[in-house]
């Protein structure tokens, strides 16, 4: 079968959507599938064009971005139409509205299937960005998410939040929508894991490998370290975004900046490693703007890596989580209950130990790439011509 998968967003990028994407392509490709991908890094402007839209919009902001990106989709409906006819897939397979909304409109697709995953709410998570203060800009977003969520074939919701926002947001019919929590290569995990640490890092410390943006709830990891009762533990954040500055602020305020390390963006080979020896993968996520976590890479990864995940009992995380069993599940926003789970992991070794065992069985059995891509070429044979 041939399989074109497009995105709006870069791939590679430190993102889950980046592993998710990644993980497919190996997955189709090991078994025998052809596999094309465009991805954002191909549509991407100059540097001189841009200069040019800006001069032309006189510097105003809500033209100037809508106008990007409506280049940009026009160039990604442009390289879709060109591997349609190079290519000549039996299905396309989407990773966003965006995505969706380009390949839609290609004059050549002639009933040819798409298939769109959906990771997250676009319009949300752009006002969360601001996109509120630029109508045209959130306009565009919202006619992609009209045109995609009408008229793409088949959805695949990565939980069951985005499932509900696609039957009761866009009239989706619940026969075109499947359900599958994000996987993850439990081999590949486990390889790249057994590397040692080459960052700086003491133990004992928790990991909190997040965007530090408000939905990512970073903040109540930071505040649950001081009140940990370990005065040696540490806590290591690995991500980069707008609150950076803020979070620092915050742990001068709470006199732990011996404890808490700024690791910025990690790559995935150098973060599994952080992954495997921690006390556990924190993910304190919020809601936000109403967004709402959906199933995190982080928390799979860390089952597969060996390693306890502790994370708010929201959205797909409490999907992805049985409490006291595979994982904790803490209240989202709460950062004494986050330190009352860190404290647990912290003296009790049994539990963490069977908590770890458990989490091994789930992973292999659920939440592994292999039975999950099976899945998926399921629903592409079911609409391929």
């Amino acid at each position: 079968m041939k399989v074109l998968i497009t995105t709006q967003q870069r791939i590679p990028h430190s993102g889950g959507l980046s592993t998710h994407v990644e993980i497919l392509i190996q997955e189709l490709r090991s078994n025998g599938h052809e596999v094309r991908m465009i991805q954002g890094g191909m549509i991407q402007p100059p540097k001189w064009k841009k200069g040019i839209r800006m001069l032309l919009t006189l510097g105003n902001q809500n033209k100037f971005v809508s106008g990007n990106f409506r280049a940009a989709l026009l160039r990604l409906r442009q390289l879709a139409e060109q591997e349609i006819d190079r290519f000549r897939p039996d299905v396309i397979h989407t990773h966003d509205v965006y995505a969706s909304y380009a390949v839609l409109q290609c004059r050549n697709l002639n009933g040819l299937p798409v298939i769109q995953t959906v990771h997250g709410p676009a319009l949300y998570e752009a006002q969360m960005g601001g996109a509120d203060k630029l109508p045209a800009y959130k306009q565009l977003i919202m006619d992609c998410e009209a045109l995609a969520f009408k008229k793409a074939q088949h959805f695949i919701a990565v939980d069951s939040g985005q499932a509900d926002i696609l039957k009761k947001d866009y009239g989706v019919s619940p026969a075109k929508i499947d359900v599958m929590f994000n996987c993850v290569h439990v081999g590949e995990v486990r390889r790249l894991a057994e590397a040692q640490i080459d960052l700086p890092v003491k133990q004992p410390y928790f990991l909190v490998p997040r965007r530090l943006v408000e939905k990512t709830g970073v903040r109540y990891a930071i505040e649950a370290l001081a009140q940990v009762k370990d005065p040696h533990c540490q806590l290591a954040i690995a991500g980069q975004g707008p609150l950076r500055k803020e979070l620092e602020d915050l742990v001068g305020s709470l006199n732990i900046g011996s404890r808490v390390v700024f690791l910025g963006p990690v790559p995935r080979n150098r973060l599994l490693p952080l992954f495997a020896k921690a006390q556990g993968v924190i993910v304190p996520s919020v809601p936000a703007s109403g967004v709402i976590e959906a199933t995190s890479l982080a928390v799979t990864e860390a089952m597969a890596a060996g390693t306890v995940p502790v994370a708010s009992g929201i959205g797909g995380l409490a999907e992805l989580i049985a409490h006291n069993d595979t994982g904790l599940l803490v209240k989202p926003a709460n950062a004494q209950d986050l330190a009352n789970a860190m404290d647990l992991l912290l003296k009790d070794d049994g539990l963490r130990s069977q908590l770890i065992k458990n989490a091994t069985e789930k992973v292999e059995g659920d939440y592994s790439s292999e039975t999950w891509a099976k899945k998926i070429v399921q629903i592409y044979k079911k609409y391929a011509k």
